[in-house]
């Protein structure tokens, strides 16, 4: 069998990949597998999966929905990753191009501050810890206590190692919020899916424009904040985890009402 589902996830886990990482890797590779075995594939070819990739496309996945570009490129790199691990990266797909012609909102200092204003407890800390330390919603969710009295943080993810640390006013903060939870480890211990849903409430409330109110916006602002802040970007780009210095660049890039505020504040008399 071509797709080998139960033996490459038991390869994720002990590589330690990301839980959400590995379901959507399964989700894709069962997309494939469904695809291969409806239209009677026993050798696949490139072809074979060119044609997938023109069915993640083209094709509906629900009715009336359709993947996003960006969502199809996800599901192409889940498969090159897997073709590596079987040895085929002879037939690995190239991503389909995709035209950006906006950069896409993420939060700026009003809105963080409106944010923690208008946040619960909870929410105020979640906020903080990410807007501090730039992690992914994955890894805040994956923080434990015992975290909180390391010099040190090691962060796992996609089978990579990086070290971060938490400022000092935040860690006092989540002690004495911690100290009061009893049979968890884990600081934030409710799904991802929550927090999501949480944040945008609070944008809600704090009366922050929704579109550009997700996890990932705080990790923006980090990233943001650091480098406005005189931060060197090859230091970002370790403490963000980024393999590709290109890939930092995109967190840095300034919106246009960022750009056209910039403009607005020149004075070159």
């Amino acid at each position: 069998m071509f797709v080998r589902l139960n033996d490459y996830k038991l390869y994720c886990i002990e590589n330690e990949i990301a839980a959400n990482t590995i379901k959507n890797y399964m989700m894709t590779l069962s997309q494939l597998d469904d695809f291969l075995q409806n239209n009677y594939v026993d050798q696949v070819t490139k072809e074979d999966l060119i044609r997938f990739k023109q069915h993640l496309k083209e094709d509906t996945y629900a009715p009336g929905k359709k993947y996003k570009t960006s969502t199809c490129n996800q599901k192409i790199t889940a498969i090159n990753i897997y073709l590596n691990w079987v040895e085929r990266s002879d037939l690995k797909l190239k991503l389909f191009k995709e035209q950006t012609t906006t950069h896409r909102e993420s939060i700026t200092q009003e809105d963080f501050e409106r944010l923690l204003k208008y946040s619960d407890k909870e929410m105020t800390l979640f906020i903080l810890t990410i807007a501090n330390t730039g992690l992914r919603i994955s890894e805040v969710c994956a923080l434990k206590k015992d975290d909180l009295y390391s010099a040190i943080i090691e962060v796992r993810n996609k089978g990579k190692i990086r070290i971060i640390d938490i400022p000092s006013f935040l860690k006092k903060k989540l002690r004495s919020y911690s100290n009061n939870m009893e049979n968890t480890q884990i600081i934030f211990n409710k799904t991802q899916s929550y927090y999501r849903q949480e944040l945008k409430a609070t944008a809600g409330k704090a009366k922050v424009k929704l579109s550009r109110v997700y996890p990932h916006s705080l990790r923006h602002y980090f990233a943001k904040k650091f480098i406005a802040d005189g931060g060197d970007s090859t230091a970002l780009q370790q403490m963000l985890g980024h393999s590709d210095i290109k890939t930092t660049t995109i967190y840095t890039k300034m919106s246009k009402e960022e750009l056209a505020k910039t403009f607005r504040g020149i004075k070159n008399k």
